[in-house]
Parts: structure tokens; C-alpha cells; sequence
């Protein structure tokens, strides 16, 4: 590694974002070949201004994804699931709004957000064992998008769905199931999905800044997500636990000399089976795949209330990044940080794509407002681009907030570019309807419905 990238030349790079983009702190782990290593940074706490360590605990979000997915293709393996089998088959008292969705929807959906559910649905049934149960029987309020298999939209609930599959077919609760068959032959031994395991640990607080005024960092309230959407988002770990499982997916479903997943297994999660719209170039079963330059970059990514995480692999150069940070504006943090190691130690080189001038008539046919449960956004035109006003209701307390406008400017007649600010790189697509304009907005993975202008309209956050 050492030949590759110097660990002074990062650990330099790293303060200065931390600065730029005022993230409190985070952790680096870098698997390379044979060897690792992982940095702690920052603080973990604005209030007690306790240090973060490489062993310090943050949430990693919808990181947990690809958890889910590995232990759905173990019973794959073992002849208990078929990810082509309608799910109802092993929850036989499923009940959704839509009934044709409701008898075809398949794991398969489910695991590369293709089911057409509505997807940011955060209910909170409790702590007990029967959490995840009473969320599912909740899915029969929920909106159907799309036909399953229609559209990609990333669904967070999609996954809960998998993960109670998960918890009637090995018949215990499903962070028991994750323990007994990926912590604990892994070795991740500092991983949990409870607060009060974590506690017991160096543990970072999420920190969140006013989108508005700046101000921050305050401490991020409420800490865990609910239990009911633990399969998608409910991981607390380290940068250490999460080179263990990269190594995992890196090796062939190897850990020394036990087998955990086929080779066959690892190799068809990170096959491409949907485009990804503008979230990825593709999505396997539960991975997230780009393709920068002819590499195949095999990552997930995270976000819950305060934190924000990747996992980044490079299978053909057995190569890993795990970043997690204690930060609403995370992302951006470790999106200069990614590029900047992937460069140095993978030769990869990621860029962004050239945008193109499009005609005053076609940037004005995707104006207008467009929403999905908690978030209204307005798209206007503004010079050569199209700018994105929103309002949101955070999913956890409820909060409205009005974000700064966030611009775009168009790479196609369809797709946009976000060009500056925390949301920069980021992509925006419209799927075209009828009558001229599009029926949806699709940013951050998420479907938004293009609405009549008198209409009015709520707001919220993403998740997970």
C-alpha cells in the first residue's frame, strides 16, 4: 500500500475536507491487496469533543443492504428461497394496496429496487421481536408506484419486505439471523443493530447543520432508526467490521477456511440486472455498480439521521474503501475523498459527464412541481439550467425544512447534473408521460409525480 498512497499525502487531503465541508468527523479503512489500514479523524461528539478513534462506531445506513442481500443468497443457496418466486408464497398474510403487485412482486424486486412499492416508509413499531412483523402487515397503506419490474426507484421498504422473508424462513428475528451467519464468522465483533450494544463501544453521534443558515453542528436526536427498517438501514459498525465483510464479497464467499457464499453467489449479486437511472450505471442484488474508465467499481452507500457512510470495492485489484462519517453533509466529504484514493491507489480516474446546451423550449417541457410522500420540490429554469427548490419533513422527527435551491444543468434532453454544493455529481432524470411533460423526477434514486400546480402539497428526508 505504501507504494500505492501515502498515508501522510491522505491524511492531509482528509483535514481539509473535514474543513471544507465542516464534517465533525469520520473513519477511513483501506483494504489493499494483503494489508490494511484505518485512520480515525475529528471528533465524534461536538458537545464532549471526544476524539474519534479507528475503532469508533458510526451507523452505516443502507450499507445494511448488501447484508440483507448476502444472507438472501445464502438461502438461496440452501434451497429455502428462489428470488423468482412471487413473495407471498412465504408470507402467505401479505396484503398490499395493489392486488396484482401483491401476488408477483418477487425477492428479485425487492433486491434491486424494481418492485414499484412506495419506497421512503419509516413507521415505527417499537423494539420487540414482532417489529419488522408489524411493518409489513403496515404495507397495505402503501402506494404502488409502478408495476413491479417497471421502473428502478430506490425503496427502503422494499428491503424491510426481504428482510422479514429472511425472518420466516430461519424462524428467529432477523438481527439474530445477521449475527449468527455474517458478525460472527466474520469477526465483526464491535457490529450491532442496538444502541444499547453500541454504547458499550467508542461511538460516534450523528451531526446535522440548518440547510439554510449554515448553523452546526448540533447533535443529530433521534439516534437509532426504527427496528422495523433495520434490514435497510440498521448497521452500527466500524471501518474494521466493514473491510471484514468487503473481504468477504473480495474472496469468493470465503473467511479463511469457511465457505460462507459460492463464488457463483458473490460473482451474480454484482452482475448488473436493472439500470440504475441516475443513482448508479447499474444494480446487482443489493450492490450498487459503476464502470468509470472500463473498472468495475462494486459500492453502497449510506445515509441516516447525522451520518453518512460508503463501501467501495474494486474486485479485480482486491481492493476496498470504507468511509464513515458523523455528518449530514458527509457526502460530499467522501465523494472528494473517494476520488481522490481511487486515483492514487487504483489508478481509476472518475469524471464527471460534459454537459450540453439544450433549447430554451425543451429545458422549460420538465419545469414544474413534483412529489413523493413528505418531499415537494418545484423545478424551475434558471440561465442554461434547471433549478431544484425543495421542502421536506424529516422522517424521523418530523421537521420541515426548506432547502437552498440546488442546480442542474442538462448532459441529455432527460438528464441533469447537479454542479455545485453538497449535492455536486449527483444526477436528476425525467420519465416522460404524456401530453409534453415528464410524469416523474427522479433524484437521489427516488420517483417524484410531476402534480397540477394548484395543487398543495406536504413535504420530508430521505433515509437509509
Amino acid at each position: 500500500m505504501a507504494e500505492r498512497l501515502s498515508m501522510r499525502d491522505l491524511e492531509t487531503f482528509v483535514a481539509q475536507r473535514l474543513e471544507d465541508w465542516r464534517v465533525p468527523g469520520l473513519t477511513i479503512g483501506i483494504l489493499d491487496g494483503d494489508r490494511t489500514e484505518e485512520r480515525g479523524f475529528g471528533i465524534a461528539h461536538a458537545e464532549t469533543r471526544c476524539a474519534v478513534r479507528p475503532d469508533t462506531l458510526f451507523q452505516i445506513g443502507s450499507i445494511t443492504k448488501v447484508y440483507t442481500a448476502t444472507l438472501a443468497m445464502q438461502l438461496v443457496e440452501e434451497g429455502k428461497l428462489d428470488l423468482d418466486t412471487p413473495v407471498i408464497q412465504y408470507l402467505p398474510d401479505l396484503e398490499l394496496a395493489d392486488r396484482d403487485a401483491q401476488l408477483t412482486i418477487t425477492m428479485r424486486h425487492l433486491l434491486t429496487h424494481t418492485s414499484g412499492l412506495e419506497g421512503d416508509y419509516f413507521a415505527d413499531f417499537g423494539w420487540g421481536d414482532d417489529a419488522l412483523a408489524e411493518y409489513v402487515a403496515s404495507l397495505r397503506s402503501l402506494r404502488q408506484w409502478t408495476r413491479p419490474g417497471q421502473l428502478w426507484s430506490y425503496c427502503n421498504s422494499g428491503f424491510n419486505l426481504a428482510g422479514r422473508v429472511i425472518e420466516v424462513l430461519l424462524e428467529r428475528p432477523y438481527e439474530q439471523a445477521v449475527k449468527e451467519r455474517i458478525f460472527e464468522p466474520l469477526g465483526m465483533n464491535h457490529s450491532t443493530f442496538f444502541a444499547h450494544e453500541a454504547i458499550t463501544f467508542p461511538v460516534s453521534v450523528g451531526h446535522a447543520y440548518d440547510p439554510t443558515t449554515g448553523e452546526g453542528p448540533t447533535i443529530a436526536r433521534p439516534y437509532p432508526i426504527p427496528r422495523s427498517s433495520n434490514p435497510a438501514g440498521g448497521i452500527i459498525s466500524t471501518v474494521g467490521d466493514l473491510l471484514r465483510f468487503a473481504a468477504l464479497h473480495l474472496d469468493g464467499g470465503t473467511v479463511g477456511e469457511q465457505r460462507l457464499l459460492s463464488a457463483a453467489a458473490v460473482e451474480a449479486m454484482r452482475q448488473p440486472h436493472v439500470r440504475a437511472a441516475n443513482f448508479a450505471d447499474a444494480y446487482g442484488i443489493g450492490w450498487a455498480l459503476r464502470m468509470p474508465g472500463g473498472h468495475r467499481l462494486v459500492e453502497h452507500g449510506g445515509s441516516t439521521n447525522g451520518f453518512q457512510a460508503q463501501l467501495l470495492l474494486v474486485p479485480e485489484q482486491r481492493f476496498a474503501l470504507a468511509i464513515l462519517t458523523n455528518s449530514s453533509r458527509g457526502t460530499a466529504a467522501i465523494r472528494a475523498i473517494e476520488e481522490w484514493i481511487l486515483a492514487r491507489a487504483c489508478g481509476i480516474v472518475l469524471e464527471r459527464p460534459a454537459t450540453v446546451s439544450l433549447a430554451a423550449a425543451e429545458l422549460e417541457r420538465v419545469t414544474g412541481r413534483y412529489r413523493r410522500p413528505g418531499v415537494e420540490q418545484v423545478v424551475r429554469v434558471v440561465e442554461d439550467g434547471i433549478a431544484v427548490e425543495s421542502r421536506m419533513r424529516h422522517p424521523l422527527t418530523g421537521e420541515e425544512t426548506t432547502l437552498p435551491p440546488i442546480l442542474a444543468r442538462p448532459i441529455s434532453a432527460r438528464e441533469y447534473l447537479v454542479t455545485e454544493g453538497d449535492y455536486a455529481g449527483m444526477r436528476i432524470d425525467f420519465i416522460d408521460g404524456e401530453a409534453g411533460h415528464p410524469a416523474f423526477m427522479r433524484f437521489g434514486g427516488r420517483l417524484a409525480e410531476r402534480v397540477e400546480e394548484e395543487e398543495t402539497g406536504a413535504s420530508a428526508g430521505d433515509g437509509a
